[in-house]
């Protein structure tokens, strides 16, 4: 039975356990986080040659997480590595080894800090959780940082792109949205949803793989709460499903062929999004994307249909 008090946030959950790792303040603590996340910036490099999903090397922060890095080599039943915070400071670290996930815990900011390596396709989804005085998690306090191996290319964001929107936005453009979120992080998916004019989000949802694409940021996104109430409506899922389903087509080999899937339905999303306000678009463009439109409101698929395409 795992803790109700672990269970604050779908797919963070945890049971207590003793790890082989101590802090620097010589306490012995661990708690082994039952967690199936993706990385978010995995989206940003479909279509690329995969690589193997295996912590061994040096890894580079972006977004939140940029000027921050994390070494990190297998050593016997567990891993060793070396944490580097974006001021300069550094601790190493044993961890444990939980399949091909590492788990520690470090000291940041006066507190210590549950951090969770997950290695997937170029680059480490990495979770830190603080504890309480008690050695509880605090939850509510949880983050995902993105990292990627070191001398990887990042693509640069296509026309229309826009910086993340930050807390409190009230209005975007749907264009800026379609444009720009497979590069924000879940909070900036979940204030950039919630800033969208209405009618924008309708025309998302006719969209049904670009709809689970942003179902799965804001299920991993803090307070996502009002969003989602939005965002699955009549989508036939709920967080647990898409977190566990979009890891299980990163596992089996499909979640390329999902992102092939989002990125065209997104591309024929963004003109009829760019007709629909106004921009200088051409008849026979707009046309195409109102023809598809058509087709997708009569279609009843949904991000339900989607997901169980490549789970």
């Amino acid at each position: 039975m795992v803790p109700t008090r672990y269970c604050q946030k779908p797919g963070l959950c945890a049971t207590p356990r003793i790890g082989r790792y101590q802090t620097k303040r010589g306490k012995g603590m661990g708690r082994s986080i039952g967690m199936v996340c993706a990385l978010v910036l995995v989206a940003l490099f479909s279509g690329r040659a995969a690589a193997q999903d295996v912590l061994d090397g040096r890894y580079l922060g972006v977004g939140d997480a940029t000027g921050a890095a994390i070494e990190i080599q297998p050593e016997g039943d567990g891993f060793e590595g070396r944490f580097e915070d974006s001021s300069g400071g550094r601790q190493t670290f044993d961890a444990d080894r939980l399949g091909e996930v590492a788990e520690t815990l470090l000291d940041m900011d006066d507190r210590t800090v549950l951090m969770r390596i997950t290695p997937l396709p170029f680059g480490a989804e990495v979770l830190l959780v603080p504890l309480d005085p008690d050695g509880n998690l605090v939850t509510d306090a949880a983050r995902v940082e993105s990292f990627v191996r070191e001398g990887l290319e990042i693509p640069e964001p296509g026309e229309g792109f826009v910086a993340e929107p930050a807390d409190g936005t009230t209005r975007i453009t749907g264009n800026s949205f379609v444009a720009s979120y497979e590069f924000w992080s879940p909070r900036g998916v979940r204030n950039g949803f919630l800033a969208l004019p209405p009618r924008f989000r309708t025309v998302i949802r006719l969209f049904p793989a670009v709809q689970l694409d942003v179902i799965w940021k804001l299920c991993l996104a803090p307070d996502g709460d009002q969003a989602l109430s939005l965002a699955l409506r009549g989508q036939g899922v709920n967080c647990q499903e898409v977190i566990e389903g979009v890891a299980n087509a990163q596992r089996s080999g499909s979640f390329e062929a999902y992102k092939a899937e989002v990125s065209e339905q997104r591309a024929v999303l963004l003109i009829s999004v760019r007709c629909a306000d106004g921009y200088r678009m051409s008849k026979t463009e707009c046309d195409e994307a109102a023809q598809h439109v058509s087709q997708a409101a009569i279609s009843l698929q949904t991000a339900a249909t989607v997901l169980g395409r490549y789970r």
